[in-house]
Formats: C-alpha cells, structure tokens, sequence
C-alpha cells in the first residue's frame, strides 16, 4: 500500500518522531502518536498539538493490547520510540525496553494487518569495514562492553521482524539511521555529540571530546532523516528490505567541534578538552568510522540527503539559543530541563 492516508508513530514526541508528524500532517495525512515522556518531551508537539488530524495518546509502546487498540485505524506503523547506547549505565533496561517494544509494535502490525517500519541504527555495524552496506558483515565488541547492548537488542529487533516476515507473513521494513540531529534533539549526550557541545559552550564550559577526536561519523540533518523515512512509508519495494538512511558529508569528532563552535559564532582557540576513554567507565568502546553505503536507498527510494553539515548545524545552534532563551524567560534552570 503506497501513500498510507493514517500513520502510527510510537515516540511521537521525541526528536524523529515529532518532525515526522509535522511532515506527514503537512503532506494532508493523519497522524496517530503515542509516548510514555520518558525521552520525548510534550514541548516537541506544540506546532502540531492541536491540528485536527492528529490524535495523541500517553502510552508506553511496550504495553501490547493497548497499541493494537489505539493503532486500530491506521494504514502503516513507524516505530521510532527505543532506548540509546547506555553510556553512562542502564545496559539491561536498554535490552529489555527495546526488545519488548519492537515486539509489541510487530504484534499490532500482525493482527491490522498493516506495515510496520522500524528504526534501527548505524551501530549495528560496529566495526565493520566502511562504507557499510545493508548486507555487509557486522563486527560487534564483546557483551562485557555495556556500548553495545543498544546495537545487540537494535540487531535482536531486525532479525525478530525479518523472521516473523518469513514465518507469519509481517509486512516490515527496517531503515539504519546515521546520526540523525538538529532542533528538538535532546540537549545532552542522548541527542548526540552535536548536542552535548551546544549546550557545554552555552554553559561556558570546555567540550569533551572522547579519545582521539579522530573518529569519523556521518551526521544526518533532521529533515533529510524523515524525507528517508517518508520515502521508505511509500516504497512497496521497500518491503522486507534494511536500508540506510544517511547523510553524504562524513567527519571526524574533532571537526563537529570546531564546527559547533563556529555555529554559535564563537571565535579563538577550540574551547575543548581531551577525555580518555578509561575516564568514561563501563570498558567504554568506540567505532573508529562511521560512514553508510546509501546507494539502495537511492536506487529504491530515490533517497539523497541535501543538507550539508555546516547548514545543518547553524539551524541546530539558533534552536539550542532559542530553547534556552525561553527557559530563562519563564524562569527555569536550564540545566534541571531536558
């Protein structure tokens, strides 16, 4: 089914899941949202809150029966809602809360009958060799490394969708982001490393790069990520297929900081210092290179990301200014609001 008229977004007002709505609702379809604001924020919805095609629901996407109910009218499923890397701790709720609510979300698909995309992420490469295609191997770190409980239940929920696709007949299709960001990212570690130097420069502080600095990413603007998600909802071809949604403009972590600081028009020495990863805890591992292959997403969706990083990003800084002006104004500590 192309062009499905009415959406289910879990994590609708989380970062990817509020700029969808706003576009799908944009395009004159309807939109049925679900959160729990365990990440995403009810601030994230206020241009869209009140439109007369979206309906909104507080709900944990874990709880299976009430999904199926409230998901009962729609044509298609995005799952968006998951837990991220446990950096700092968490390693066991991440696996339990992402495994759960990916199959939860697969069981309301089953039973409507309707498709399900499902967001999955770059991580599940690990260190494989770029650029990473959707059929490459996969080379994660050991168990003893919490970093990779994110990429193993990521993975765990790929492997349950294609399985119940062979098996019960689910119509699914995964989609890898590569460091989607931009406004409403959460303003800390969890929005990305964009995000965390943002708000550390706001403060007046030093931003903490982790090891070398050297590591390379591709970081993805907000608009482009859904335009890749939007594209997959309309591609029957796209059924039963992993395709990686990415940008085109790889760049190392020491560089995203000069360009951050650049962003917010700060001038003079890199307001920056190094962080070893023994510092971090947790037997911390990092991907040393982050770039996607995305030559299916353009064959198959016509998918080509558009903004480039320095443009990407000056948006991003006016957004963190703005948020934190607001805060101020209403008398709120910044710091204490995610």
């Amino acid at each position: 089914m192309t062009n499905p008229a009415t959406v289910g977004i879990t994590g609708v007002a989380g970062f990817i899941g509020s700029h969808l709505a706003e576009r799908l609702l944009a395009e004159g379809r309807s939109v049925v949202g679900i959160d729990d604001f365990s990440h995403g924020s009810p601030s994230n919805m206020d241009t869209f809150r009140d439109h007369p095609n979206f309906t909104f629901l507080e709900l944990d996407c874990r709880d299976a029966l009430r999904v199926r109910r409230t998901f009962g009218d729609c044509d298609a499923l995005v799952h968006l809602a998951a837990e991220k890397i446990p950096r700092y701790g968490g390693a066991l709720k991440t696996l339990q809360a992402n495994v759960a609510g990916a199959e939860s979300l697969y069981e309301a698909a089953l039973a409507l009958d309707i498709p399900v995309l499902v967001a999955s992420t770059s991580d599940v490469y690990g260190n494989a060799t770029p650029p990473f295609a959707e059929d490459a191997n996969l080379t994660l770190g050991p168990p003893t490394t919490r970093r990779w409980a994110y990429a193993t239940s990521k993975l765990y929920d790929e492997h349950v969708a294609l399985a119940m696709a062979a098996e019960q007949g689910l119509k699914v299709k995964i989609m890898r982001f590569f460091g989607s960001y931009g406004p409403r990212n959460n303003p800390s570690w969890w929005g990305g490393p964009q995000a965390a130097f943002f708000e550390i420069l706001l403060d007046g502080k030093l931003m903490e790069i982790h090891g070398d600095g050297r590591q390379i990413r591709t970081f993805t603007y907000v608009s482009d990520t859904v335009d890749g998600v939007v594209r997959t909802l309309d591609c029957d071809e796209a059924e039963g297929e992993i395709l990686n949604i990415g940008g085109e403009e790889p760049t190392t972590i020491y560089r995203l900081a000069h360009e951050c600081q650049a962003a917010l028009g700060m001038t003079g020495p890199l307001r920056a210092t190094m962080v070893p990863y023994e510092a971090i805890g947790g037997k911390y591992q990092d991907v040393r290179v982050r770039i996607p292959d995305t030559t299916k997403a353009a064959r198959m969706l016509g998918f080509r990301a558009t903004v480039g990083l320095a443009e990407g990003l000056a948006v991003t800084a006016d957004w963190h200014r703005a948020r934190r002006d607001a805060l101020e104004t209403a008398g709120l500590d910044v710091a204490s609001v995610a």
